[in-house]
């Protein structure tokens, strides 16, 4: 049987590739093999059946003066992170293997600078994982557009002439320039058909680019998903969608830097709270309005009767321990400046609207690349949303079967490494 490797990082990027996996174990299509980095680990290991690696288990390949050298390495570096988010010892092999690395591309002083200067973002460990690829032999290699472990995986493939496929978990702005180049992977498989259009208009060929979904969204559409969306319309007292019902706006928060590398311009951090605060007028101005408020992890909870949220029937918070999706399936309309729930709105079929404002806009150009029906100022909010004017968006793409950008991927990939 052919050996098929998958190799991710944690968050969305694991997220993504997880349900290829299971379906290829399902099917039996290959042995299927999981290099998981950093937190993807505790996920892939909860996978019956799915052969999980990581860094260590590469480690274990080297000669020992080699291991020496990187667990000294590692020691050394591990105790600089300011947080430890993988296992210690992966943590260990992970730094002390790629700075061996670097110091084998650059030289000794020359790997000291660049790692003093960018941290782990210097990191293109091929060597770890040339020697990875070389004991696995495998028929493919997929991974996600992760730079440093998943790009190198890529790479290395490439140069040992093993077919290579990069599932694209987003919106490719930035690293567009390296994905559009004919090298960096045989296939690519994309969220959309707009995506896949500003890859080949720059320069991608257009037989190796697949709108295919991602996988990690499969589960937007779910049964289970859409009876918490009605749920959670009942619990807020609003009632079940429908014509006559309650027009319910999810606004998914994201915190606004202040400075970003390689933008230029600042952002005002406040920016996030100026949306929220006119969609709350919107809203107490017009009685066919309701809101849920959902802020990112990452900015300050949001209590209603505090910080300009009022204690109102038809304004709700979103909490954590809310399902995201579930949240989705009970709205009507998803509002976003920046955050990715943008994307999973238009895939479960719901209209989207971004609002413009932020120093990243041109990152995420929602309504250029399909996933948003429309682009407003916060000014503009009073009026869209008024009264004596307003009417829902519509929208005409129809939301994502379960499983449909799995079964995708997976055509792809038996296209890509001639399996079965």
């Amino acid at each position: 049987m052919k050996t098929v490797l998958l190799v991710a990082y944690g968050g969305g990027h694991v997220k993504a590739l997880l349900p290829v996996a299971q379906r290829m174990l399902t099917l039996g299509l290959a042995r299927t093999v999981f290099l998981a980095l950093t937190t993807a680990a505790p996920l892939a290991r909860a996978v019956p059946g799915l052969e999980v690696l990581g860094f260590q288990d590469i480690l274990a390949l080297y000669p020992t003066e080699v291991q020496q050298r990187a667990v000294q390495h590692g020691e050394r570096l591990a105790r600089g992170l300011s947080v430890a988010a993988a296992d210690p010892a992966e943590t260990i092999a992970y730094l002390g293997l790629s700075y061996a690395d670097l110091e084998d591309q650059l030289g000794l002083d020359a790997a000291a600078r660049s790692y003093a200067q960018y941290g782990r973002q210097c990191f293109l460990p091929l060597g770890p994982l040339t020697c990875l690829l070389q004991s696995l032999q495998p028929a493919l290699v997929i991974a996600t557009n992760s730079p440093r472990a998943e790009r190198a995986a890529l790479q290395a493939a490439r140069n040992l002439a093993i077919p290579t496929l990069c599932l694209v978990d987003l919106l490719a702005i930035l690293e567009r320039p390296l994905l559009a180049q004919a090298a960096y992977a045989d296939s690519l498989c994309v969220l959309n058909a707009g995506v896949r259009d500003s890859l080949i208009a720059a320069g991608r060929s257009a037989a190796t680019v697949h709108a295919t979904g991602n996988p990690a969204f499969d589960s937007l559409c779910s049964d289970e998903n859409r009876a918490l969306g009605a749920t959670y319309r009942a619990q807020a007292g609003w009632g079940a969608a429908g014509n006559d019902a309650l027009h319910v706006l999810l606004y998914a928060s994201s915190p606004e830097p202040v400075e970003y590398p390689g933008v230029s311009g600042q952002g005002n951090p406040q920016f996030p709270r100026h949306v929220e605060r006119a969609l709350i007028a919107a809203v107490l101005a017009n009685p066919r309005l309701a809101l849920w408020i959902r802020r990112h992890p990452s900015e300050p909870a949001c209590v209603v009767g505090q910080d300009g949220v009022p204690l109102h029937l038809r304004i709700q918070v979103s909490t954590p321990n809310m399902a995201l999706h579930g949240c989705v399936q009970g709205c009507d309309e998803v509002v976003v400046t920046m955050s990715t729930v943008g994307v999973e709105g238009q895939m479960a079929g719901k209209p989207v609207t971004q609002v413009d404002g932020s120093i990243l806009s041109h990152l995420s150009p929602f309504e250029a690349l399909g996933f948003a029906q429309r682009t407003v100022r916060v000014d503009d909010v009073a009026q869209v949303y008024a009264s004596s004017s307003f009417q829902p968006l519509t929208v005409s793409a129809t939301a994502h079967a379960t499983g449909q950008a799995t079964d995708r991927v997976l055509d792809v990939l038996r296209q890509t490494a001639g399996l079965c």
